[in-house]
């Protein structure tokens, strides 16, 4: 006949040996939360950087005064969505090329706080025509936020 141990002996062995990996899962959760802190902030920062209107996102921190005209402003924008290079949640959107022997980048956007127009340069392509946008649009959204901020 099998003896049994005691309920209370075989408990007391199982909290005695796991007590050193508990306090290792502790130690890996408080570090866990160092990280994610860390991301958290990083996320903040890239959010602050690049703002997404529409289907582009602005290069935010990037905005420079045009040439000789006061009133105009031009920033780098990227697609905010690619279609190849993303894993489930992340993609990897096409960051700007810029000129080393100009000022402007390769995708730029530019606003003209003055007139209220807004202007697009492409990859590889000239500036497109100045236009008013559209009541509601992310366009709008985008000329009245840039103005507001580079005016204060």
């Amino acid at each position: 006949m099998t003896r049994r141990a005691p309920l209370l002996a075989v408990l007391m062995l199982v909290l005695c040996t796991s007590t050193p990996s508990a306090r290792a899962d502790t130690a890996s959760a408080s570090e866990q939360q160092v990280l994610l802190e860390r991301l958290r902030r990083r996320q903040q920062e890239e959010h602050a950087r690049w703002r997404r209107f529409g289907d582009v996102e602005v290069d935010w921190k990037s905005w420079k005064p045009f040439d000789t005209h006061p009133y105009v402003w031009i920033a780098p924008w990227r697609r905010a969505v690619t279609r190849p290079t993303s894993i489930g949640g992340i993609s990897w959107p096409s960051t700007p090329d810029s000129d080393p022997k100009g000022s402007i980048p390769d995708r730029a956007l530019a606003v003209n706080c003055k007139d209220m127009t807004i202007n697009r340069k492409r990859a590889g392509s000239n500036w497109g025509d100045w236009r008013v946008p559209s009541v509601g649009t992310p366009a709008e959204t985008l000329l009245l936020e840039a103005c507001t901020s580079l005016s204060s």
